[in-house]
């Protein structure tokens, strides 16, 4: 559209006198389209199609009392529930066919015009006007009322167009003239400002008349009130239609000549905020310059997603207005002129649609304290995305959003945080990146209804609305660590780390040269912290969620910490650096071995200096039970090896072996000198290719080859055994208890599988250092369950119901439950969301409550709305 100084310059070039800067301009949106004029046609069919702007509720009956019950309106202030319309514009091809021309909406102007501004009214209540003639097909010369010092003016002046074209500025036309306009076709139309002061609609528009000059001057003796002067205007993007083959434009009542335009008004003001923007907005004094946000009573109720969060409503007329048509509703003919058309009516009537009548609704901002469900509000926070709030997990739909689905879309990912954005867009993470602002701030946004519910808000731009799941129960959010400041329990008797900050990754070098590994599903600041101390590395860094790295120096510079935004994969209240940043962090224990701290070659502090890591090749025992399988081609995405992998300088491959019999890994395989995959399932994509292809020295051991550039040195682990579900389970110390196995279930819907059944007592210490399916039996049966569940490699599960919430039988083995148990890979532990499940054998031990989890994932202990939840060593 075009900019406000171009649209109003034709108006104010027509001025004899007035108040240039004493107005408001209103945008507007379509709400409706359709056959529909409760003022011509009330309670019936239009003889023509409208295009309506104003509530949501607009239909054949409205008037004034009705309006205010809509619970939105497409303009921008949102006190001012009045409708308007004018007829759509469509473009008739030499086939006989029709295509609606689109436009951009329609936009309001209020203008103190008139020698009485001092005394300018507001609409009274149920006040309607129209102007123009949709039946006139050439100029109306009937002048207007005038005197002596202001002369009438032609009555055809009231609509004029004006072709908005790159090659210049063109004058306007009281009918179609050009029409191939590179800017849009823009109609325009003033309405009467003078009212008899007695009638509120006559049918013959005599209860309102023209100002002299039109858009100005004096009012005749019979309708001495001053009324606010309408002006709307309309663009049609005419360029967007391809007019190549000949045609013309016609307007819905069948006008070809542009004479026929028309606009419709329906007052659905609130009075108070309507008299207050003409006692504050116009007239002498005012300097609000047409912006409504310089017009206190206007600003307040602006809605500047009023398009959003008003859009177009189903139709009420049954019969199709948009497209490609094969007559105009309305069986309008074509009509040219000059004599006046006759309105047609076709020989079927459509009906009207049913549409429930929503206005006992109201829609409001949710406030600090309001709970859906579980969930809860907190407020908003804005997003200027570095970092976001919220940024663990997403999704989006422009049509399907809501606080419920994106809350339940958040509790299924494990987080307990969720934040709504932009009406479409779904956050959720377990510690909050940018703070909650005060319910005063958050009160002065601006808010988007949810694409799925119109009745509710799902934030704004950059503005973020988040929910808190008030069911969660397990360790407090850590929150973004201070560098310096925050520190650490390190397992094992590790001591303590320090955060040290958000740094660089290297670039052809890792910024943290030492051991590493991945961990797609747990890694948390404490395994890494764990693994690192094992070299007694100085530093410990972790990244991309998964990631860890050790090191006795850093190579790179510090950035902003909100770069490190990810939430580490084990722990979702904790942060595991980004993409190529890694939360890094000093182990106290063993940083005096490493020398110094210096300057990092960026503006930021990194660490330097001596130590080493214990972690060298000539340390670990040459590899036994490998068999050599040769060099297979590099996949890329997904690797040739998934379950594992570990990169550094120290890299060789009795490293890898070791690496992979430990955690009792089928294959392993070496890739680019430095790199360790491992895995029990070979991506079938990888096949061998020539050994040439494998000939990088690898970096821990020059007299052994790992790899090349996408190509692996893979190996067989011949003491691999192959995981599988002990059946029985023997409880240990309880000779004759045993658990039988039942089989893989999936996860309960919306609830645990193995959850609790009654109100469960507090947690208890664990007293095992890694999970297997007899820590897990020992710990069930300790608190009298007769059915426990291992998943994930890490978690057990206890209650005394068995599988319930919809928990269905799911694959065994590498379809299902396929992951290891965390302290004994030989044996299966479940998978993601997938249970291995056992029953206690009849005579065992008998079930007292319902409700326990064990967790082996090294943090602290957690108690949860399942019931008992440990994390063990």
């Amino acid at each position: 559209m075009r900019s406000f100084h171009s649209a109003f310059l034709t108006i104010v070039l027509s001025l004899a006198f007035g108040h240039v800067d004493a107005f408001w301009r209103m945008v507007c949106s379509t709400v409706q389209v359709g056959r529909i004029d409760p003022i011509v046609n009330p309670g019936g069919i239009s003889g023509h199609c409208h295009t309506i702007a104003g509530p949501n509720n607009i239909n054949t009956t409205s008037d004034f009392d009705s309006l205010q019950a809509a619970y939105c309106t497409s303009c921008s202030i949102q006190k001012d529930k009045s409708a308007y319309w004018t007829p759509n514009l469509y473009y008739r091809y030499r086939n006989g066919s029709y295509q609606e021309v689109p436009h951009d909406g329609t936009v309001v102007y209020y203008l103190d015009r008139g020698v009485d501004v001092a005394n300018m009214q507001a609409f009274p209540k149920g006040f309607r006007m129209l102007s123009g003639d949709a039946a006139a097909r050439s100029f109306d010369k009937t002048l207007t009322y005038g005197d002596k010092l202001n002369g009438g003016r032609p009555v055809g002046n009231r609509a004029s167009f004006a072709c908005l074209d790159s090659s210049g500025p063109q004058p306007e036309t009281p009918g179609f003239k050009s029409t191939k306009c590179d800017s849009g076709l823009r109609a325009q139309i003033h309405f009467q400002s003078c009212w008899d002061g007695v009638n509120l609609y006559k049918s013959d528009q005599s209860h309102v008349a023209y100002l002299s000059g039109i858009d100005n001057g004096i009012c005749p003796p019979t309708h001495p009130i001053l009324l606010p002067h309408l002006f709307f205007e309309v663009i049609y993007s005419v360029k967007s239609v391809d007019q190549s083959g000949g045609g013309m434009f016609v307007f819905s009542q069948g006008d070809t000549t542009g004479y026929g335009f028309h606009g419709d008004f329906l007052n659905g003001w609130d009075p108070d905020v309507l008299g207050a923007a003409i006692d504050q907005c116009m007239g002498d004094g005012a300097t609000n310059d047409g912006q409504i946000g310089l017009c206190p009573p206007l600003q307040a109720s602006v809605d500047p997603y009023f398009s959003q969060n008003c859009p177009e409503q189903a139709p009420i007329v049954n019969e199709t207005v948009h497209g490609l048509l094969k007559v105009l509703p309305g069986c309008n003919p074509p009509t040219g002129g000059p004599i006046r058309a006759t309105q047609n009516i076709c020989p079927i009537q459509p009906k009207l649609n049913y549409i429930a009548n929503q206005d006992w609704k109201s829609r409001s901002v949710a406030k600090p304290g309001d709970k859906l469900g579980a969930w809860q509000y907190m407020g908003c926070a804005f997003d200027a995305g570095n970092p976001r709030p919220l940024s663990a997990a997403t999704y989006s739909t422009q049509t399907g959003m809501t606080i419920e689905t994106c809350t339940a879309y958040c509790k299924s990912k494990g987080y307990f945080y969720a934040g709504l954005e932009f009406s479409s867009q779904c956050y959720c993470g377990g510690t909050l990146q940018q703070p909650i602002q005060s319910p005063l701030n958050c009160s002065q946004q601006n808010y988007m209804t949810c694409s799925g519910d119109t009745f509710k808000f799902c934030g704004g731009k950059e503005l973020m609305q988040v929910w808190n799941d008030t069911s969660y129960t397990g360790p407090a959010p850590k929150g973004v660590p201070v560098p310096g400041q925050t520190t650490l329990t390190v397992p094992n008797n590790g001591g303590t780390a320090t955060y040290a900050g958000c740094y660089l990754e290297g670039v052809g070098s890792r910024a943290l040269q030492g051991p590493s590994f991945s961990n797609t599903t747990g890694m948390t600041l404490e395994m890494c912290a764990a693994f690192c101390s094992q070299s007694q590395s100085a530093f410990f860094g972790t990244e991309y969620s998964q990631e860890c790295y050790c090191g006795n120096s850093t190579t790179t510079a510090t950035t902003s910490q909100s770069n490190c935004s990810f939430s580490c994969k084990g722990d979702n209240t904790e942060l595991c650096g980004a993409g190529s940043r890694l939360s890094v962090w000093g182990l106290d224990k063993y940083k005096a071995n490493a020398g110094s701290s210096g300057t990092g070659t960026g503006t930021g502090t990194g660490t330097s200096g001596g130590g080493s890591s214990s972690a060298t090749a000539s340390a670990i025992p040459a590899a036994t039970n490998v068999a050599s399988l040769g060099c297979y081609g590099e996949t890329g995405n997904p690797r040739a090896l998934t379950a594992l992998y570990t990169s550094g300088s120290t890299m060789s491959v009795d490293l890898c072996a070791q690496k992979a019999q430990a955690l009792n890994l089928q294959y392993f395989g070496l890739e680019y000198a430095s790199q360790c995959l491992a895995g029990s399932v070979l991506n079938p994509a990888s096949t061998p290719i020539a050994s040439s292809k494998c000939s990088m020295k690898c970096a821990g051991n020059s007299a052994q080859t790992c790899g090349g550039s996408n190509a692996i040195s893979l190996y067989n682990n011949t003491q691999y055994i192959k995981p599988s579900n002990p059946n029985p389970v023997n409880v240990p110390n309880q000779p004759g208890s045993q658990y039988g196995y039942v089989g893989c279930y999936t996860e309960g819907n919306g609830a645990r599988a193995l959850g609790p059944t009654d109100k469960v007592g507090s947690a208890a210490t664990p007293a095992s250092t890694s999970l297997t399916v007899e820590v897990c039996a020992a710990f069930c049966f300790s608190k009298g369950y007769s059915w426990m569940g291992v998943e994930n490699g890490n978690l057990c599960f206890c209650n005394a119901a068995g599988p319930i919430n919809s928990a269905v039988l799911a694959p065994e083995g590498e379809a299902g439950c396929n992951v290891t148990c965390a302290g004994n890979a030989t044996q299966n532990c479940g998978a993601g969301s997938r249970l291995n499940v056992y029953q206690l054998k009849s005579g065992s031990g008998s079930a007292r409550f319902a409700g326990a989890t064990v967790a082996n994932t090294n943090s602290t202990t957690k108690t949860g709305k399942r019931g008992l939840r440990f994390k063990v060593w």
